[in-house]
């Protein structure tokens, strides 16, 4: 039963540890737990080999305590059967490590396949265990009928032998002495008390011919009789507490296997959970991905918006330097006319002073100067006319100038804005396309991540469909077991038929 337990716990953390082969890399959880399933699985495989070596001592032992050749045999032969089940379990435990060894070395694979050569291994190795137990309980019930056969055969001899004695000593009884009538009416008591399994009668010989040679041999056939059913009620002992003590450990391994059952049932239900969150899962980055190439594409489109407002702007750009570089000659221009008209206020100023001039000499001249007085008036008119229309064009050229240099400056200032609007564009152009290229870049990692996740959903569904498997097999181990137990039953209460006939005989 300890070898059942473990082997059955072997592949349980077996699973358990392949649960994780293919995050074994990427994953320090997936690690951890495959350790602790590894650790667990070398642990129960020493527990194997230790109830191994229990049962090959036990094996010797009965060996050496056998009481018939039939049951050395017996014995020799479920021996032979054990040998057998160490070789399978020494090729389960190599190829075991063998797969452990490719999950370390990051070769899933490879680890899947030697995965499936053990788990034929570990279907042969459980079906020799079932033999194994079939055997046993054969065995165990083979002793016990030999055991009752032995004592039957045993009293038949004794019952026998007493008739021949009796026989005998009636058949010498005419011939005889009264003495020797007195010796065999002792021998026909103390064969009485035998026949009535009473072995403890003490057999006194007081003589040395042929009646205390046949008390001798009385003695001597009680003394090996009461020898031999001490044996058999030792035997019948210890059989008895054998089966009980297999009985209480088949009664625990069946609870124990039906904890276990139930435990293998809530982690089937959970794999199966994970497989369907897995499932999900990959609906769900298939989305992502969607959204991601359609963010990609939006952003792409933004970018060449971005690209031709870039172009629109720089041209803007070079249409205000190109109206500041002609404010730049108007206000050229309008310092020209600035300067033709300070000459124009000067040639007035001059002709005004020509025209007091005129005057002055017209009075001087009387009346012959009359009519060069009214010219001289008339030019210092026109002299005022053109200094004031001067002056006005001189203020409306100074006011042409200050509107153009406030443009000029105004323009100036519109070029460094557009000019830091085009930088600013050109920045954000180069972030979208980062942007795009990281979005971009994400498509793949998100169809990778997609693969990986679609691996893990098959991967829990394998999983989902191992523990189901696993499921049915503790299933049909627990029902191996409630009939071992009951086997094992029937085997105590024949051993206690057993015991119950034995201590008929006193010894």
């Amino acid at each position: 039963t300890e070898m059942q337990e473990s082997q059955l716990a072997q592949r349980v953390n077996f699973e358990r540890a392949f649960r994780f082969n293919y995050r074994y890399a990427e994953s320090t959880t997936a690690r951890n737990t495959f350790s602790e399933a590894r650790a667990e699985f070398n642990r129960r495989d020493g527990l194997v080999d230790d109830a191994l070596i229990k049962v090959d001592n036990i094996l010797k032992r009965e060996i050496q305590k056998a009481l018939s050749n039939q049951q050395k045999d017996y014995w020799s032969d479920f021996k032979s059967e054990l040998e057998l089940y160490k070789i399978m379990h020494d090729r389960y435990g190599d190829k075991s490590e063998e797969a452990f060894s490719l999950v370390v070395e990051n070769q899933p694979d490879q680890a899947e396949f030697a995965a499936e050569r053990m788990q034929k291994s570990a279907e042969e190795l459980k079906a020799e265990m079932r033999s194994l137990l079939r055997r046993a309980i054969t065995l165990s019930q083979n002793s016990a009928n030999l055991a009752k056969e032995d004592q039957k055969r045993t009293i038949n001899i004794v019952l026998i032998a007493f008739i021949l004695i009796i026989g005998t000593t009636l058949g010498f009884g005419i011939f005889v002495t009264r003495d020797i009538v007195n010796s065999l009416n002792k021998a026909v008591d103390i064969a009485e008390e035998v026949s009535a399994g009473n072995l403890s009668t003490k057999v006194e010989i007081t003589s040395t011919d042929e009646i205390g040679q046949l008390l001798e041999s009385l003695k001597k056939m009680t003394e090996n009789l009461n020898s031999l059913i001490y044996k058999v009620q030792q035997s019948g002992i210890q059989m008895t507490s054998s089966t009980t003590q297999i009985a209480a450990s088949g009664k625990q391994l069946e609870a124990t296997m039906t904890e276990q059952l139930a435990s293998t049932n809530e982690v089937t239900s959970t794999a199966q959970e994970i497989a369907n969150t897995s499932g999900e899962l990959v609906q769900t980055m298939e989305q992502l991905a969607q959204l991601s190439q359609i963010t990609a594409d939006a952003a792409s489109h933004g970018q060449q918006d971005l690209m031709r407002m870039e172009s629109t702007m720089r041209h803007l750009a070079n249409a205000t330097s190109s109206i500041s570089a002609k404010l730049g000659v108007m206000n050229e221009k309008a310092n020209n006319i600035s300067s033709v008209v300070t000459t124009i206020t000067k040639v007035a100023d001059q002709t005004n002073l020509l025209s007091l001039n005129a005057a002055i000499e017209a009075e001087k001249a009387g009346e012959y100067g009359a009519g060069f007085a009214v010219v001289a008036r008339e030019i210092r008119r026109l002299a005022d006319q053109t200094a004031v229309a001067t002056l006005e064009i001189e203020t409306m050229v100074k006011e042409m100038q200050s509107a153009v240099s406030t443009g000029v400056m105004e323009m100036d200032k519109f070029s460094k804005d557009v000019s830091t609007s085009v930088e600013n564009v050109g920045k954000i152009s180069e972030q979208i396309a980062k942007v795009i290229e990281q979005v971009q870049s994400l498509t793949p990692r998100f169809e990778m991540v997609n693969q990986s996740v679609e691996d893990q959903s098959k991967s829990a569904q394998q999983i989902s469909e191992a523990m189901v498997q696993l499921s049915e097999a503790s299933q049909q181990t627990a029902d191996s077991l409630r009939d071992t137990n009951n086997a094992l039953e029937r085997l105590d209460d024949t051993a206690q038929g057993l015991q119950t006939e034995v201590s008929v005989f006193q010894v």
